[in-house]
Formats: C-alpha cells, structure tokens, sequence
C-alpha cells in the first residue's frame, strides 16, 4: 500500500477516486503545454536547386487500369482477318511494305520485308513472278489477353496451300496495331 505523503507546496484533497480510499487526489499545478516548431520541408541541394526535382511536363501518369476506348476500335476478328490477308501478301512479295506501317509495329514490319527478298531470290518464285495468287481467309480465331491486348490466329487458303497466321493486337491511340506476327 502506498503511504500518503505531504507536501508544503500542494495541500491535499480528502476525497477518494471511485470509492476506493487507498487513492487520492492531489490539487496541483498545471504545466504549460510544450509546443513544437514546425521543421523545414523544403530542401535543397545547393542554393536555389531543389532537392526534388520537378516533373517533366513530357511525361504522364501511368495506372494499373489502361485508358483505352475499346469501344471505338474496330472488331478484332474483322480486323485481323483483313490484317492476316495483307500481311501474306506482303510476306511474299506481291503488296508493298509501306501500305502496313500504320498498322504494323517497325520490327515486324522488317521481318515480313526480309521474308519478301528471300521469297523473291528463291528460284521456284522466279517462274511464278507476276501471278498473283487469290487468299481467303478461312477461319479467324481471337482470344483476349488482357484489356487492350488479343492474340488471334487466321488460316488462310490459296491455290496452291493452306497457310497459318498468328497475330498479336494491341491498342494504341485508338487503333490496332499488330506487334507480333508469326507464320506458318
């Protein structure tokens, strides 16, 4: 038990806390409240240089959700169908690379305009130069990837075989663009 002890400087109040005797309270005096200084948040570097540099106005905020209009962009399956036929052609020689830059990223682009020259130095397209051969397109399968991005493939038939194109579309700035191509 804690004895009571006296004070000169504070007199004490016979009261009980809750009832119980054995506590008391003790009249004293209040002490002033402590205040704080704000610190100082801006820092510098050196004199008149920053410590964090400001944004560029270049840039932009990117977020997890994409801010694609998926609804202004063309059919996917429409799209890669007409896409898959121009991309063979090109592929071959007979529709010239420029007509896809829209569409087409710049690797891919490259890769199909290789294909083309070695297509065209092969001896067995040296005696069917300027035929020009009909494809249809006859099936077109799409799969979403994620949000802005679908992976499709097109089987597409000639006159002389059937060939297989994958193409990967992605959104950008309203529009598809092709950036991976694979053909079989």
């Amino acid at each position: 038990m804690i004895s009571p002890t006296t004070s000169t400087s504070t007199p004490a109040r016979r009261s009980t806390v809750d009832g119980r005797p054995d506590l008391r309270l003790v009249e004293g005096r209040a002490r002033p409240a402590a205040e704080q200084l704000p610190l100082e948040l801006e820092w510098e570097v050196a004199p008149g240089v920053p410590a964090v540099p400001p944004v560029p106005p270049a840039l932009r905020l990117v977020t997890d959700e994409p801010d694609i209009g998926l609804a202004d962009l063309p059919d996917p399956r429409l799209w890669a169908a007409r896409l898959a036929r121009a991309v063979a052609e090109v592929s071959v020689g007979e529709r010239p690379p420029g007509q896809l830059t829209r569409w087409v990223s710049r690797y891919e682009l490259a890769k199909l305009t290789r294909r083309a020259a070695h297509i065209s130095r092969h001896p067995s397209a040296r005696a069917q130069q300027r035929v020009a051969r009909k494809r249809v397109v006859k099936a077109v399968r799409t799969c979403e990837v994620a949000p802005g991005i679908v992976e499709t493939s097109a089987v597409l038939v000639g006159t002389d075989r059937a060939q297989a194109i994958a193409i990967r579309l992605e959104a950008t700035a309203g529009r598809w663009l092709a950036t991976a191509i694979e053909m079989r």
